[in-house]
């Protein structure tokens, strides 16, 4: 009997026996399922592990898949959009940043850190994205922080270049790993799928940003002159451009059809050069004079390391301040270089800053 005196069935133990087994049974059965599957399920969450800054930390070897999310709030990534897309969307970002870092972590010293600052500095309510393999997800926690938008994120190149030229070229990886300039040309196919899928800014993590940057659409700027101040050669280590852009389409054809594994050159800063040469000027492409981003040309840049010449560096100096939206140092040329106190390098490191009381060696 019941608890209330009510029975079960038609009111036969033996049967009313029988189908309580039955019905234990399946309990039994039901319970043992939805066990393994909380232990399945489990065992899945734990492959990442939540640090103290509640992000999601993937193993160092594995690439992040789209279900991490960024620093802040905690987020579920739609199926199909990407980690930065939804970091974008979250943010509500007034203009896109991407930088790329591509070696070892702890070579991530001061002088590149400015590139964080002086971007933030300018643009407090843009977004950010590193993409690294090398750098901790946290890395740039402090500036989180502080209330900027900024996150490293692994690049996922396959995803990036998903329906664009740059798709063809990716099929030749493995060979195109065997090069000695591979991770300057895999950085170059980021910078140009990302600007292509995102819009913004591509920096290279050897610039200092000196002035907003929100008025500039669709520009790439003059490395060399020529005598009447015409542009000779570009540069793409600072490139802006909208989301969906026809030059930047082009420039990934040009990269796929022209690859070239043994030139570091080529499939770099003359690339922009050979598209533009052919590509017609207007709201598409504009092409700003050497002031712009490339004040000091890199065969010329090493003496602004020094406090030689006081007077022509202070002249530089004015100029730069009024004139010039960011200033490339050339860190092939200047990497081991230390800037002097009273050098123009050292005021441009240390005026564009955010956390300008840290100096370190190389600044």
């Amino acid at each position: 009997m019941m608890k209330g005196g009510k029975s079960w069935g038609n009111g036969n133990s033996s049967e009313n026996n029988n189908g309580v087994s039955k019905l234990g049974l399946v309990a039994a059965v039901v319970s043992v399922v939805v066990f393994l599957t909380l232990v399945f399920l489990t065992a899945r969450m734990l492959v990442n592990v939540t640090d103290k800054a509640g992000k999601s930390v993937a193993s160092a070897s594995s690439t992040i898949s789209s279900s991490v999310s960024f620093p802040g709030p905690p987020l579920l990534v739609s199926r199909g959009m990407s980690r930065v897309e939804e970091f974008i969307s979250y943010s509500n970002c007034s203009l896109n940043f991407f930088l790329a870092w591509t070696t070892a972590g702890d070579n991530f010293i001061l002088r590149y850190r400015r590139t964080i600052e002086s971007t933030l500095k300018f643009h407090p309510t843009g977004c950010l994205t590193v993409y690294s393999p090398t750098l901790t997800l946290d890395h740039f926690q402090e500036f989180w922080d502080m209330g900027y938008n900024i996150i490293v994120e692994r690049p996922d190149v396959p995803y990036l270049i998903s329906g664009t030229p740059a798709e063809k070229w990716y099929e030749g990886i493995e060979e195109w790993r065997k090069g000695q300039y591979f991770f300057s040309h895999i950085t170059e196919i980021i910078r140009l799928a990302t600007l292509y899928k995102y819009g913004g800014v591509y920096l290279d993590t050897d610039v200092i940003v000196m002035q907003e940057l929100y008025d500039l659409h669709n520009v790439v700027g003059t490395e060399l002159a020529g005598a009447r101040g015409e542009s000779k050669v570009l540069n793409g280590a600072v490139l802006m451009f909208d989301k969906g852009s026809r030059f930047i389409y082009e420039a990934m054809v040009e990269f796929n059809t022209t690859y070239r594994i043994d030139s570091w050159g080529w499939n770099g800063p003359e690339l922009v050069t050979r598209v533009a040469g052919r590509f017609p000027r207007g709201a598409e492409l504009r092409i700003l004079p050497t002031i712009g981003f490339y004040p000091i040309h890199w065969a010329k840049v090493a003496k602004y390391f020094t406090d030689e010449d006081p007077e022509d560096q202070h002249v530089v100096w004015e100029q730069m301040k009024k004139d010039t939206y960011l200033f490339h140092y050339w860190n092939k040329i200047t990497k081991k270089l230390v800037p002097q106190p009273g050098s123009l390098m050292y005021k441009v490191l240390n005026n564009y800053c955010l956390l300008c009381e840290e100096t370190g060696s190389d600044g």
